[in-house]
């Protein structure tokens, strides 16, 4: 039996349904203001006692204030709050150089440095192609004396003396060099290095009977062209086997990364970004044909970002072996905001994850074949021979890639 509801009682209901629809939005929509008045209220007590602070200390500070120091450290300061161990305020001219060195190119002197014992300048590495190189300096150099000045003698010692390596492109710096010759003999001469730019060589590679191995020492703008060349190099030389080394690699772009693995795999999703509220693919291989050879990946305790993402991607697509230690375990993205004027802010924005590596922030990759270094050894300053003799990961990598179906 059909009922009628009467006129009157269907207004009746109509009415209800929109005093509850205005109460829910009403109560929504008040305590949505509520928590923007919290917000707003909130930020405007610590304006307040910033712009206290600020007052009393101008008012009564003995000395002088360098308002772009105190503006850069409130700046760092605010980053340093947010409890991100990778968050990073840049000034303008920090971010400038951190720019520079995402695109691949320096413009230096061409040479990495340390501090001696001594107070001297210590050369710890030197860029190929540089002007430092074309000038013979090798790593391990000392640097007695920056443009006829002993560094100790500098008001400011060692610190002023390296000042002076960041110089505008085409400056040129007269060095004094400390050098032990063959026999343990201290040799002292002078050279003259000009700054200008150089392309960053962040792929190294070799045949090692028919394997390729090739080192990738940072992910930057270069990278992809430069791993590409490489790879195909080795292969047109005979290369059926590949080692990719990865260790002390701490990262990089992604977008390097994906067009380095672009070399390799055929068209997948490498990498998921996990966003604050969504979810998006930030790594996709375009490549048609995938490289078809028995792989291998070195990793360390410094394999970080970037180059994990790498070492899981050949995990997960190309049933590569991982052969090291375990890797650092970054796990997160960052992305960098550029404020007025120049400066910026990076901050962690999401999490990531590849096919088959689930949460790997703060584990990092587990090696299938984990082999450690002897403490005493450094790879830097092994020559090509001696790494087959004593970089006992790589003489593991090697000999496990040829045993791959």
């Amino acid at each position: 039996m059909n009922k009628k509801i009467s006129l009157g009682i269907t207004v009746g209901l109509m009415a209800l349904a929109a005093a509850v629809t205005f109460i829910i939005t009403y109560n929504f929509s008040l305590n949505v203001f509520n928590s923007k008045v919290r917000s707003v209220s909130e930020r405007e007590v610590i304006y307040a006692k910033l712009s206290e602070m600020d007052k009393y200390v101008r008012a009564n500070f003995i000395s002088d204030i360098d308002e772009d120091t105190l503006t850069n450290c409130i700046m760092s300061g605010y980053a340093s709050g947010l409890n991100d161990r990778y968050a990073q305020y840049y000034s303008a001219e920090e971010y400038a150089q951190q720019t520079q060195k995402e695109s691949g190119v320096s413009i230096g002197l061409g040479f990495n440095w340390d501090k001696e014992e001594s107070g001297y300048v210590k050369i710890t590495s030197v860029m190929a192609n540089s002007s430092a190189d074309r000038a013979g300096l090798v790593a391990g150099d000392v640097i007695t004396a920056v443009n006829n000045t002993d560094v100790i003698a500098y008001e400011n010692g060692y610190d002023e003396a390296v000042s002076l390596f960041n110089c505008d492109e085409g400056t040129k710096v007269r060095l004094h060099i400390k050098r032990l010759n063959d026999e343990g003999i201290s040799e002292f001469f002078p050279v003259e290095v000009v700054s200008e730019k150089t392309e960053i060589i962040s792929v190294t590679g070799r045949l090692i009977d028919n394997i390729a191995y090739i080192k990738i020492t940072t992910f930057n703008e270069k990278t992809p062209e430069q791993f590409g060349t490489m790879l195909n190099r080795l292969i047109s030389d005979g290369a059926e086997m590949a080692v990719f080394d990865v260790r002390d690699n701490l990262g990089g772009l992604t977008s390097s990364l994906q067009s380095t693995l672009d070399c390799i795999l055929g068209d997948c999703d490498v990498v998921t970004a996990y966003y604050r509220n969504s979810t998006e693919t930030v790594i996709h291989t375009t490549e048609a044909e995938q490289i078809k050879m028995p792989m291998v990946v070195l990793v360390n305790g410094n394999t970080a970002s970037c180059s994990e993402l790498f070492a899981f991607a050949l995990r997960d697509e190309a049933n590569a072996q991982i052969v090291g230690t375990q890797s650092f375990g970054k796990g997160v993205m960052q992305k960098t905001h550029k404020l007025t004027g120049g400066a910026a802010i990076k901050i962690t924005v999401a999490t990531l994850r590849t096919k088959n590596s689930g949460d790997y922030n703060g584990i990092g990759i587990k090696p299938n074949f984990e082999v450690a270094l002897p403490s005493d050894i450094d790879l830097s300053t092994l020559s090509e021979d001696d790494q087959l003799l004593y970089d006992n990961q790589l003489v593991k990598a090697v000999e496990v890639v040829s045993t791959i179906r």
